[in-house]
């Protein structure tokens, strides 16, 4: 199931920099090696890199045209009995279930059961939002809240329960909704799980029957399917978790995520489903149009694909994340090329997703500069790079040297350290975006190139002063920190608190960790690891009224709401 987390990213970034022990010639030698090296034996180094042998691991197939390309495996399946990951053991795709589940509503509508104007009401005659459409729950413009949003309940043990679609749906019936549906845009787990109760509604079986019976066996995919414990299933591998080291996943009973995430699958039968989605195998025209189309939503959100792109190349894709396991699954239309990479964990800082746009990549002949090897630069070489560069009037990135290394910092954001690879590339550890120097004529740094993973066009951004300025922390008196204390709601079921412990000032979001943050002003906290800024709404007396949580570019504001520290603050 595919969770957005609004104050943490997964996201983490070691402070890898420049190694002084690798000689320049040395690295270029490397890189030759590397380059001489067989496609397999690219791909190979690729999930080599990424994963541990001794660690969980990952399982990754690549097709085109329905031909597979590349199949690989690295790490372990089965930490206990140390056993090694294969490319055909099965595991959990988590929310890319929901490709198969609006597959199965569009299906329904060929049989002429609904239409994608259908309300909800006339086919399930007790939901308590009868006017949603079927549409709204495919694009996730409903504004239905999701479960997985509830305060501790995806760790709690509640989640272990067996359960049917309505006990989820009625666990956010009495929550109005989000937004006015058709105006915004927010992932909602429960519309997916309302999308199955349809399909059990229509066709008389459960929603898994009808995606085996319509979709799954005529495609002959006898390894896709619902994640049933009970069941004996050849080769499927537990999943893990990481907290100081690894341990078993808690146990989720897989009725809870339903039709929005409890599938399984092998990565080479989920490339052999999206090869069949995208070629006309599964759907007429006229649906497969309804299920790419995004100009109907109100972002690159279809019907379960994210329609983005890939090095400037266009993209249809989904991943999923459920306890213990990450999936990702691609589709380049323009090379008919599938590439699906399943992990047997969660919270790696490259993740299923990484994994797959690098496989892809590498197959496109355009390869993301992090597989280059590193490639030293002087102190002075660095030093002609510190400076403060203008991305557009109201943002600024800055680079600084800390500990040796080469840092970039956008406006609020996190530092990341930044390893170059020459041809006046940066590249960062754990992420595939990377950075360009631009040079006028006489060799002067004028700016910087930055590369997201979707385009193939770069931001630039000019450089404007060799001067940093960077946040400096300041000592709070206990005074100053009791006005900060307390609990803002930055949305419905999702709220940020602010502690005051022996260790110092924490934060702490709805179903989170806490962490700590430090104050720049009595009025602001940051913390620059997860580049977290939060300022605060301080009247003359008194406790903060609102925390603003200034976090990728946005401005959220968040009311102080009552609660029992409040009241005994009072």
């Amino acid at each position: 199931m595919r969770i957005h987390l609004v104050l943490i990213s997964f996201l983490s970034l070691s402070l890898i920099g420049c190694n002084p022990s690798v000689e320049p010639q040395a690295a270029k030698s490397a890189s030759s090696v590397q380059q001489q090296a067989s496609p397999k034996q690219q791909l190979d180094a690729i999930l080599a890199r990424s994963y541990a042998s001794d660690e969980p691991g990952v399982t990754v197939v690549a097709s085109r045209s329905g031909e597979v390309v590349y199949q690989g495996a690295y790490g372990m399946a089965d930490l206990e009995l140390n056993v090694a990951m294969q490319p055909e053991h099965v595991l959990k795709i988590g929310s890319i279930t929901k490709q198969f589940t609006a597959a199965a509503i569009l299906r329904l509508a060929e049989q002429g059961k609904l239409t994608m104007q259908s309300k909800v009401g006339e086919l399930l005659p007790n939901f308590h939002e009868p006017d949603l459409t079927v549409h709204q729950l495919l694009n996730h413009t409903s504004g239905l809240p999701s479960y997985t949003d509830i305060d501790g309940y995806m760790m709690s043990e509640e989640i272990r329960a067996d359960v049917d679609a309505a006990e989820i749906i009625a666990l956010t019936s009495d929550q109005p909704l989000l937004f006015v549906p058709g105006e915004d845009w927010r992932y909602s787990n429960s519309g997916y799980v309302v999308l199955g109760a349809i399909i059990e509604e229509l066709s008389g079986m459960s929603w898994h029957e009808y995606i085996a019976k319509e979709l799954t066996q005529p495609l002959q995919l006898p390894n896709t399917g619902y994640f049933n414990e009970a069941e004996l299933v050849k080769g499927r591998v537990p999943g893990y978790m990481y907290d100081n080291g690894y341990t078993n996943a808690p146990f989720i009973s897989m009725t809870q995520p339903h039709a929005a995430g409890a599938m399984y699958a092998t990565a080479e039968e989920l490339a052999n489903w999206q090869y069949a989605l995208h070629t006309g195998q599964v759907l007429t025209d006229a649906s497969y149009a309804q299920m790419i189309d995004a100009s109907q939503g109100l972002n690159d959100y279809a019907y379960a694909l994210d329609i983005i792109s890939l090095r400037g190349t266009k993209m249809f894709s989904h991943g999923g994340g459920i306890h213990g396991f990450s999936a990702y699954g691609l589709w380049l239309p323009e090379h008919e090329l599938s590439v699906v990479a399943l992990t047997n964990s969660m919270g790696r800082p490259m993740g299923a997703s990484g994994t797959a746009f690098r496989i892809a990549a590498q197959l496109i002949d355009m390869p993301f500069p992090i597989e280059k090897e590193t490639v030293v630069m002087s102190e002075a070489e660095l030093q002609e790079l510190v400076g403060t560069y203008q991305i557009d009037a109201s943002t600024k990135r800055v680079l600084f040297i800390k500990d040796g290394v080469l840092h970039s910092k956008r406006g609020e954001g996190r530092p990341y350290a930044a390893r170059y690879v020459g041809d006046g590339q940066f590249v960062f550890a754990d992420t595939l975006v990377y950075f360009e120097v631009v040079r006028d004529a006489d060799g002067s740094v004028t700016g910087l190139n930055y590369y997201q993973i979707e385009d193939a066009e770069p931001e630039f951004s000019a450089k404007v002063s060799s001067e940093v300025t960077l946040r400096e922390k300041v000592e709070l008196t206990t005074e100053q920190i009791a006005r900060l204390v307390g609990d803002y709601q930055l949305q419905p079921n999702f709220v940020i608190s602010i502690r005051h412990t022996d260790a110092g000032i924490t934060a702490q979001a709805t179903g989170q960790s806490a962490f700590l943050v430090d104050a720049s002003a009595a009025d602001v906290l940051f913390n620059e690891q997860f580049g977290i800024v939060m300022e605060f709404e301080l009247p003359e007396k008194g406790a903060a009224t609102q925390l603003n949580l200034l976090q990728g570019g946005q401005n959220m504001p968040a009311p102080r709401i009552e609660s029992s520290l409040n009241k005994e603050d009072e």
